[in-house]
């Protein structure tokens, strides 16, 4: 019998449904073909590039994979879904970065950064440090550090000479005139070419396509399936909770072997098994709502005597979701957009009960411009932690990139304790045209020898093939840009003229550089353009899961009861309930300490009550 003939029969039996299920394509979504099964085989990527899916279930809860999220495609919405954009691509040449109008190169991405944003710290005089802190762990529930992990890790050497001109490598030039490395030996910063589609084998399209590792609904996947490995290797099966670890009586996510996290100094080992190990923000809250599943699951079982293991782990699994995107729409994007505004543009509801936008003919996608675009949150991230005890004393301050790739500081003496303290008592930047020195300078210490994050961001959205930031104002805000003079609308005439002196034409203008410099939206602290961008990719969300929270026909929807008690949900009870050493907290968690918005006591901040969870067959008389 031949080989070909095995293949044959192989993947018959997989797509007749005789294994675990059908063996879907990831990028394309749709069932493997033979040939392609074949043609995955031969390259030893067929693991990599596809999904064996169970059959669907119309009544069964979400899966933490994402298929089977739209019952007429079951693999979109999966880890490794690509993403789509809203606009066309542009590149030279195939698949290089864009050049000017005119055929010249653009200007340099580092001197884009210091022409616009001046080094130099700016704190916000509204907004506290989890303003960037929960938006950088919500957004990486549908996007992902990859290209991070490669340009640190395996692709470290674009500034080495003779990799300078490789494929995989774009390195970002230092100007001879740079105010801070002219004196240096410093010529060059580490940047490389995002990871596609293409470079996995999973696709021959010519157009580049960057890859996702996440789900593309917001379903806390960094919290169920980080790295696509599943609930089963989270969860401790028993009484519905997440495995943890007690270290000095603080609960963590669980070690393990197989996980290095490379700037832990000294007797540091917490570093995390199946959740990300990286920036300080993402460690924090990924502890705090792994433990809050727990603390969930906990009230579950006490008015729920009678549910078993994934009975509970489903529920508190749901309600995990529900509480985190609570936070995200209505507290968060409220905070930064406004209520009003948000109501206009459909993303909230006024009158807090039920809503159903679920389009089955829309499929889960996450857009590119947004994966892109919320970069701009850069530039609220502060330089340093202010270190407080639960009383509210200074500790001391803290450098918060010296903690990237740390999370074994978390660990040791009280610092949860200071950390979440430092998360509501400090300020984050204010975004007004500068940068804070670390993140211009010192983005990956102990990893690059000197890395301008904001000065990266230009450098990815050209290679990532985004177009100007003139397209994206007419998609979106529907005006014709013609002329630097057209924009007088839109950017301050300071910066409109920096503009000038830096691009040749109004058409060379980057997405991120236009995003930086654009002014406030009216009645909200962030530019329009990319207040639009994200609400575009929010309601393509909540139009295309049939599992959102707010949805009343949807597989163990709550009732009327649970959701308002889900709309109770705010970042200070959360805090409140799974936080180190917080007694006290202002009820507007993301705003800073004010008479408007004192510190409270915790038994002030509104808490659900779960009893609106109770099942009568729990209290029958055969329990």
């Amino acid at each position: 019998m031949s080989t070909m003939f095995l293949k044959s029969i192989i993947l018959v039996y997989l797509c007749l449904g005789f294994s675990k299920g059908v063996v879907y394509d990831y990028f394309t979504g749709k069932p493997v073909s033979e040939e392609q099964w074949s043609t995955y085989e031969e390259l030893g990527v067929a693991d990599t590039c596809t999904i064996d899916i169970k059959p669907c279930d119309e009544n069964e809860r979400s899966r933490v994979d994402g298929s089977c999220n739209n019952l007429n495609s079951p693999a979109r919405g999966t880890y490794f879904s690509p993403l789509v954009r809203v606009l066309p691509p542009i590149y030279y040449n195939g698949y290089f970065a864009r050049k000017a109008v005119s055929g010249n190169e653009l200007p340099l991405a580092r001197k884009v950064r210091v022409d616009l944003l001046k080094q130099g710290n700016s704190n916000h005089p509204l907004f506290n440090q989890n303003v960037p802190g929960f938006f950088v762990f919500v957004s990486n529930d549908v996007g992902s550090f990859h290209d991070v992990k490669n340009m640190i890790g395996a692709t470290n050497y674009c500034c080495v000479k003779e990799h300078m001109n490789d494929y995989a490598c774009t390195p970002n030039i230092i100007p001879d005139d740079d105010p801070v490395h002219m004196f240096s030996n410093i010529r060059c910063m580490n940047s490389t070419r995002p990871l596609t589609y293409q470079d996995y084998n999973c696709t021959n399209e010519p157009v580049p396509a960057p890859i996702k590792q996440a789900t593309t609904q917001f379903d806390n996947s960094q919290i169920y399936n980080t790295n696509n490995k599943g609930d089963k290797a989270i969860r401790s099966f028993q009484k519905g909770q997440l495995a943890v670890e007690e270290e000095d009586g603080k609960l963590f996510p669980p070690n393990g072997p197989n996980v290095t996290c490379i700037n832990n100094v000294g007797n540091e080992t917490r570093c995390f098994e199946n959740y990300i190990n990286a920036l300080m923000s993402i460690s924090l809250f990924t502890i705090w709502f792994v433990r809050h599943h727990n603390y969930i699951a906990s009230q579950l079982a006490e008015v729920n005597p009678c549910w078993d293991d994934d009975m509970l782990f489903g529920a508190a699994r749901d309600i995990n979701i529900a509480f985190t995107q609570q936070i995200h729409l209505y507290e968060w994007m409220v905070a930064l957009q406004g209520r009003e505004n948000l109501i206009k543009a459909g993303v909230i509801t006024a009158d807090g009960g039920f809503r159903d936008l679920y389009d089955k003919n829309n499929y889960p996608q996450v857009t590119l411009e947004y994966d892109f675009a919320i970069r701009w949150f850069h530039l609220t991230q502060p330089s340093r932690a202010k270190l407080y005890d639960k009383n509210g004393t200074h500790i001391t301050d803290y450098p918060i990139v010296n903690a990237t790739f740390r999370p074994g500081l978390l660990a040791k003496d009280n610092n949860m304790e200071y950390f979440a303290q430092s998360t509501f008592r400090a300020p984050c930047s204010h975004a007004d045209g500068s940068i804070e020195a670390d993140l211009a300078n010192n983005g990956a210490p102990g990893v690059q020898l000197s890395i301008d994050i904001p000065a990266g961001d230009v450098n990815k959205g050209r290679n990532l093939g985004i177009r100007p930031y003139i397209d994206y104002v007419k998609h979106f805000l529907g005006l014709n840009i013609t002329s630097f003079e057209d924009l007088a609308e839109l950017i301050p005439n300071d910066k409109l003229l920096i503009m000038q002196d830096l691009y040749e034409d109004v058409r060379d203008i980057d997405l991120i550089a236009g995003l930086w410099v654009e002014k406030k939206m009216e009645g909200g602290h962030m530019p329009l353009l990319l207040a639009k961008i994200i609400n575009e990719n929010v309601l393509r969300s909540i139009r295309s899961d049939r599992h959102w929270y707010e949805r009343p026909n949807r597989p163990f929807a709550f009732n009327l009861a649970q959701l308002l008690e889900i709309r109770k949900a705010n970042l200070a009870s959360l805090l409140c309930n799974v936080g180190d050493g917080i007694i006290q907290i202002p009820k507007q968690a993301f705003l800073n300490i004010s008479p408007l918005n004192p510190l409270v006591s915790c038994n002030e901040i509104p808490n659900i009550d779960y009893s609106a969870w109770s099942d009568p067959s729990c209290n029958s008389n055969t329990i």
